[in-house]
């Protein structure tokens, strides 16, 4: 990365521990958080299939090993990384669970080609609060959550909130109230305590009991 991309994308993680804190009202954040600067250039991309490259667990090995021999140990992993404009990439950024390949934590891929649209962006750490969603999803679904418990992260569209309705979403669906705002903070938000609703005409059922992840299912992690 150049200086300038650097400092950008440094000044989004830095707001990370405290989005998620404020997001989650409490329940989650990324803290503490560390930063490794890989200072060797990548030399291979691993394909996500369909024609299209990440930066995956096996890119940064050297890395993750590293932190392990020192005793380190993580729940999330992000890997950053610049990305010429005419590689196909796996997606805006794409996740993987926890495995033996990761040595145990969640892994994240970004390239980092949006930087210079950050400034512009309402939340611009949204993305990145994704991602580590995704993570976050997979754990829990592997802890016995049912979708009609905690639903896909890309189910926004069949969603509202549980809040009154002059509080954003505005009684719409998450994905309605994005495409004015261009934030999904209420979505995420909702989605980390537990205030999500099928939005009117989703034809999803009413669910009895609260949808997202609310305080006691958080709190399943601790039983792993």
């Amino acid at each position: 990365m150049g200086r300038a991309e650097r400092d950008v994308i440094m000044g989004v993680i830095d707001r990370l521990p405290a989005t998620v804190l404020d997001w989650s009202s409490g329940l989650a954040t990324l803290d503490p958080v560390d930063v490794i600067e890989v200072r060797r250039p990548m030399t291979s991309l691993s394909s996500s299939g369909g024609g299209r490259w990440w930066v995956g667990p096996r890119e940064v090995r050297p890395e993750l090993e590293d932190v392990h021999d020192t005793g380190g140990e993580y729940d999330s992993i992000y890997a950053l990384w610049p990305c010429e404009p005419g590689v196909p990439q796996c997606g805006w950024g794409c996740t993987q669970g926890a495995s033996h390949a990761t040595l145990g934590a969640g892994f994240s891929s970004i390239s980092t080609d949006h930087w210079h649209t950050l400034a512009n962006d309402p939340d611009p750490e949204q993305g990145y609060v994704h991602e580590w969603l995704h993570q976050v999803e997979g754990l829990y679904r592997g802890l016995g959550l049912s979708e009609a418990e905690l639903p896909s992260l890309h189910d926004a569209a069949q969603f509202t909130s549980t809040r009154p309705v002059d509080e954003a979403p505005f009684g719409r669906s998450y994905a309605e109230y994005e495409a004015g705002s261009r934030t999904w903070s209420p979505w995420y938000r909702d989605y980390m305590t537990g205030r999500l609703r099928p939005a009117d005409g989703s034809g999803l059922p009413l669910v009895d009991g609260p949808i997202g992840l609310t305080p006691e299912r958080w709190r399943l992690r601790l039983r792993r």
